[in-house]
């Protein structure tokens, strides 16, 4: 006999309901270790670092030194911009890695870093140096936020909209006035091609997340009415 009532479908899990991958805190923690290594090499100019881990177009593109767009990604200006940037490597990083794998970070990451810094000293001075994995870390947050945006679908539309946007501007929105020292440039163009990558990378494993999507069907009785 078939169950009277209205029936529907609620979403149990995602590909997102998961806990992330064991090793994530291992390899966040250890690429924030890395880079502050990067960091001293360059401050204390170890290894003449200060003359190799920097990129500007001269060096790039006239001089043709392309491994400076990256190792320009680990070396930083100062202490305090050293902090800024590997609290969120690290928290962008656990998450990327956990979920998504190796394959996404570090490598695609810093892979696509290196691009960032590419696009970027393409449109400065010749001799304007660009140092620091901000362009990195912002491309993180885009990959992150619209990966989020797209597998979450145990929510609305607009509460996924709203939480990613909501921790986009509590995260990326400068919080202090327009500094000349900052690439914003960079922190642009490392977000955009954070969100074109996760558009691509989640059409290329749709079926996979199809595939961790789990449902259930719930069926409410109902309720008799008597007349007496």
């Amino acid at each position: 006999m078939e169950p009277i009532g209205r029936s529907y479908s609620v979403i149990r899990a995602t590909w997102l309901t998961r806990k992330p991958h064991p090793r994530a805190w291992f390899i966040a923690t250890w690429s924030v270790i890395f880079l502050i290594i990067c960091s001293i090499l360059f401050w204390q100019n170890y290894f003449f670092a200060s003359q190799w881990m920097t990129s500007s177009k001269q060096e790039v593109f006239y001089n043709g030194q392309l491994w400076r767009l990256w190792t320009s990604l680990f070396a930083h200006a100062d202490l305090a911009h050293l902090a800024s940037n590997s609290l969120l490597f690290f928290i962008f990083g656990y998450f990327l890695s956990g979920y998504f794998g190796l394959f996404v970070f570090p490598f695609l990451a810093i892979l696509l870093g290196g691009l960032t810094n590419a696009l970027t000293v393409a449109t400065y001075a010749p001799d304007m140096k660009l140092i620091g994995i901000s362009g990195v870390v912002y491309w993180m947050g885009g990959m992150w936020l619209v990966l989020y945006l797209l597998l979450d679908i145990q929510r609305t539309v607009l509460q996924r909209a709203l939480r990613s946007i909501g921790v986009a501007l509590a995260v990326f929105f400068p919080s202090t006035a327009f500094d000349p020292q900052i690439s914003y440039k960079a922190h642009f163009i490392g977000f955009f091609l954070g969100i074109v990558s996760a558009i691509i990378y989640h059409r290329l494993n749709a079926a996979k997340f199809k595939a961790a999507v789990r449902t259930e069907l719930v069926i409410e009785p109902e309720e008799e009415t008597r007349t007496h």
